[in-house]
């Protein structure tokens, strides 16, 4: 999984590859993917949540086939309404996935990369 950087005006969605510790994607077959972004890897607040299975779910896709391990996120505007009066920076990305019994299989961080101020 790669971290990723952001500019201002930046609209892409934002496409990752959950693997394991061998560079195997995940199997997303049944599984939740929950993503979310704070300030740090101990902040317990989030700037945006998404899941597959609830919060956010419209904005957050796992591709298929669900054996690739793709997932994509697509930020909107008011995700941004809090961290447009940050100073540029890095902040954390953490995705979680969950299987079908509710067993936490995998945890991961990402670091986002924010450039320039985004508004």
């Amino acid at each position: 999984m790669s971290d990723i950087t952001i500019k201002k005006g930046d609209t892409r969605d934002w496409v990752f590859t959950i693997s394991d510790a061998d560079g195997s994607a995940l199997n997303l077959t049944s599984a939740t993917v929950q993503f979310q972004l704070r300030q740090s890897e101990d902040d317990t607040n989030s700037f945006f949540v998404r899941s597959t299975g609830g919060t956010g779910s419209d904005y957050i896709s796992i591709g298929s086939p669900a054996t690739g391990g793709e997932v994509t996120i697509t930020p909107t505007a008011s995700d941004w309404a809090d961290v447009s009066d940050q100073w540029e920076g890095v902040y954390v990305g953490e995705f979680k996935v969950t299987d079908s019994n509710g067993a936490i299989n995998y945890t991961k961080d990402v670091v986002i990369n924010i450039e320039e101020a985004l508004i």
